[in-house]
């Protein structure tokens, strides 16, 4: 299963159309679709955003806004929320890197603020809260990361 059969379900469970959500996230229907057929950034960065949120047990959604909410979200600001979370829980890049099977250099474009994660966060943290869900069971719905799952009621 992908990230985007998720959207697709949670959206559906919703009744919403492709027009109304992609109006809901500011985007047009085509790159909607392009995110619910598992072809964006988000298939990627997504899920690594959720393994951040674990590694320093702090919710996903305060890792892209303090507030937690999608109005509050701001171009870099994931990069120093991340790295406010990770200094507070005294672990280091190195540690963070290893933990998420990433390059030290990866991770260090997350925590300045240069990775796809400043667009694909938000814009999923804007969904969640379309479907009226915590960002983080689009990740783990039923409890288990989608990648396990074939389907889920």
């Amino acid at each position: 299963m992908k990230l985007g059969d998720v959207l697709k379900k949670e959206r559906e469970k919703k009744g919403l159309s492709v027009e109304d959500t992609a109006n809901g996230l500011d985007l047009s229907a085509k790159d909607y679709e392009a995110l619910e057929g598992g072809e964006s950034d988000a298939e990627k960065w997504g899920p690594l955003l959720a393994e951040i949120a674990i590694l320093l047990e702090t919710p996903t959604s305060r890792l892209l806004a303090e507030s937690g909410r999608a109005e509050d979200t701001a171009d870099g600001q994931a990069g120093k929320l991340i790295t406010q979370h990770r200094e507070r829980r005294e672990k280091t890049v190195e540690q963070m890197a290893e933990g998420l099977s990433i390059t030290k250099e990866e991770y260090e474009s997350i925590e300045a603020g240069k990775s796809p994660i400043e667009k694909q966060g938000p814009l999923l943290l804007r969904f969640a809260e379309v479907i009226e869900q915590p960002v983080f069971n689009l990740f783990y719905p039923c409890g288990l990361p989608f990648t396990e799952l074939d389907d889920y009621p």
